[in-house]
């Protein structure tokens, strides 16, 4: 639905809200009329820091104010497909956080809701709006490395800023535990992944310029982690004891079967160590390779120095890359993640807004990646390969143990 100005109302004051509210202050087009959580005293807080002139505990009452035209949804993702219908039966426009549902239901119901309403859904699938991953998708339409034909990803531990998440708020399943909760998190035993592996999906079908069409994933055991290596109780993630174990490797194809992909995990989180932190990732062309950094990454180097992005090319010099825009407001991270691939996230959606087209990033998108998602989770627990369009809300809820 297009709009003279974007006048938001934002529902979920957790981890990633400020990143948001930060985006539409700077935007001159686009102001945050109204948040709306449970905690009061957040509320208080964040209005007042921001300067917000509403506040509302109760997310039906936001959704009837008439100044509010678009809502922005930054809850645990339980809650995000059922407050996306409700703003798009309400007529509001929508950006909603990723994992985009829990069910591909419930997601088409508000795909559906949102086109006969006529409002625009976007999902904050924020990986693909890093500078760096978008520098490299411009390398690859400019023909740098010829057909990509390989993308390989991996991903390190991420390492917290001192002090930056130390808000006085208790890591509690009501705040930042929620996300290795299954039944507030989806995963059916995988959380962690289940939050997570959207985003490596998504960045994977952005930058080869194909659709996934099979994944394989390997399980580990993480019943040694629960007595010989101990996880805080404190950390960001924790594995319970109703977690159905660890996924550290998934491979796939894509509808061009001359392309195939990989990630692999290696942290502290999973009993693995890796040199390289964060999220990074190469491509591999026919004509040549890009290697970049991604959320919380560091530790790239070419010729004994650091960078951000190495262009190799056949028979050509190789070129590096920095993107030195600040830092990372949550990582010590040589890239900026949750600073600048918001910020450029959320440009986008009130660019879509204000020319009344439709975002980069889709409902439909976000749907895609979440039966991605289900289906490498469904491989883990098959013990075999799994095609995404063969993967359905009923096969997902009543996955069988490949070793039960």
């Amino acid at each position: 639905m297009k709009v003279k100005k974007v006048n938001v109302g934002l529902v979920g004051l957790g981890m990633v809200c400020e990143s948001h509210l930060k985006a539409y202050s700077a935007h001159p087009d686009a102001e945050v009329i109204a948040v709306c959580d449970l905690d009061a005293a957040r509320l208080k807080e964040i209005a007042n820091k921001y300067g917000i002139p509403k506040t509302y505990t109760a997310y039906e009452q936001m959704l009837q104010d008439p100044e509010i035209n678009t809502v922005d949804i930054t809850t645990p993702t339980i809650l995000h497909s059922p407050m996306a219908l409700a703003a798009a039966m309400a007529g509001k426009n929508i950006l909603c956080e990723k994992p985009f549902c829990l069910t591909l239901t419930e997601g088409q119901e508000v795909c559906e809701a949102a086109h006969t309403q006529g409002v625009t859904l976007m999902v904050g699938e924020s990986y693909i709006f890093m500078t760096s991953l978008k520098q490299a998708r411009t390398l690859i339409d400019a023909g740098e490395i010829g057909k990509p034909q390989q993308i390989r990803q991996q991903f390190g531990s991420w390492v917290e800023r001192p002090g930056v998440l130390e808000t006085g708020r208790p890591v509690t399943d009501d705040h930042r535990g929620w996300r290795m909760d299954s039944k507030k998190a989806g995963g059916a035993g995988f959380p962690w992944m289940f939050d997570h592996c959207v985003h490596f999906f998504a960045t994977a079908e952005y930058l080869m310029g194909s659709r996934i069409k099979e994944v394989y994933a390997l399980k580990s055991d993480i019943s040694w982690m629960k007595t010989a290596y101990q996880v805080d109780e404190g950390e960001t993630h924790v594995y319970r004891p109703e977690d159905s174990g660890d996924i550290p490797i998934i491979t796939w194809t894509y509808d061009d079967l001359a392309c195939q992909g990989v990630w692999m995990r290696a942290e502290t989180l999973n009993g693995k160590f890796d040199p390289m932190y964060g999220f990074s990732l190469s491509i591999i062309g026919d004509q040549g390779m890009i290697e970049v950094l991604g959320e919380g990454g560091r530790g790239l180097q070419w010729m004994g120095e650091s960078t951000h992005l190495v262009l190799h090319r056949k028979d050509k010099e190789t070129r590096t890359f920095r993107f030195d825009e600040g830092g990372d407001d949550i990582w010590q991270s040589e890239v900026s993640y949750y600073s600048k691939a918001h910020q450029n996230q959320i440009n986008e959606f009130i660019d879509a807004l204000i020319h009344g087209r439709k975002p980069s990033y889709t409902g439909e998108d976000g749907k895609r990646d979440v039966q991605t998602t289900m289906a490498a989770i469904c491989s883990a627990k098959e013990g075999r390969p799994v095609r995404v369009k063969d993967v359905t809300d009923l096969r997902f809820a009543k996955i069988p143990e490949a070793n039960a």
